[in-house]
């Protein structure tokens, strides 16, 4: 199932860009791409969970409509993304990436800037994005291209009015490239879910997302 959406979401279309059509990319490192092929196979060792079975702070993030709001409330921080790899679908404008979420670990300086250059940054999400342009302003646009906000900062402070559907949730255990790109610890069991932002006054799909929260 998860591996079905990642395929959907755009990160077979990464991992094979000689096959793509008018693709604007970011080069990520070969390691990077190395791990991120890995999980491709995310949907083979992943297991369906239900909302019941969430246990805290996974019951409170993963059912935010947005989780970047989930995340500033929760960490009491401003999160940024470094984006690991991106590439945009001239062909049907849509905008595909992989970002991590950052914060501060010092949650009183608050800058995640800084503590990148300290490498004293937490990464508190891993998330899979396909953005369809052809339903956002040109605005809105030109942030996800140019800025490190995340997503759903850019919604909310541009006031669309969203919903989400097609939410499901998933976890998966902690293993050697999940460690190396997020930092969570081996085996520990992390949580996840997929969903589509849909923009409120006319029903188009805005962004299909995969997230996986690091661990806790």
């Amino acid at each position: 199932m998860i591996q079905k959406i990642l395929c959907l979401y755009g990160l077979v279309a990464v991992l094979n860009i000689s096959q793509a059509v008018s693709l604007t990319e970011i080069h990520p490192s070969k390691s990077i791409q190395n791990n991120m092929k890995s999980l491709s196979n995310l949907g083979k060792i992943s297991t369906k969970v239900s909302e019941d079975f969430l246990l805290p702070p996974y019951n409170y993030l993963l059912l935010q409509p947005l989780m970047t709001t989930g995340v500033e409330k929760y960490y009491q921080r401003t999160p940024l993304i470094q984006t690991v790899y991106a590439i945009k679908n001239q062909h049907d404008n849509t905008y595909y990436r992989a970002i991590l979420m950052l914060v501060d670990n010092n949650k009183a300086r608050n800058n995640v800037l800084l503590a990148q250059r300290k490498k004293e940054v937490m990464v508190v999400e891993l998330a899979f994005i396909t953005i369809n342009f052809n339903a956002l302003p040109k605005k809105i646009i030109g942030d996800v291209l140019k800025t490190n906000i995340p997503f759903g900062k850019l919604l909310s402070r541009n006031h669309l009015k969203i919903y989400t559907t097609d939410r499901s949730y998933f976890s998966v255990n902690c293993d050697k490239v999940l460690a190396s790109i997020t930092g969570c610890h081996l085996n520990l069991k992390l949580y996840g879910r997929t969903n589509t932002i849909v923009k409120a006054d006319n029903h188009k799909w805005l962004a299909h997302v995969v997230e996986i929260l690091p661990g806790f």
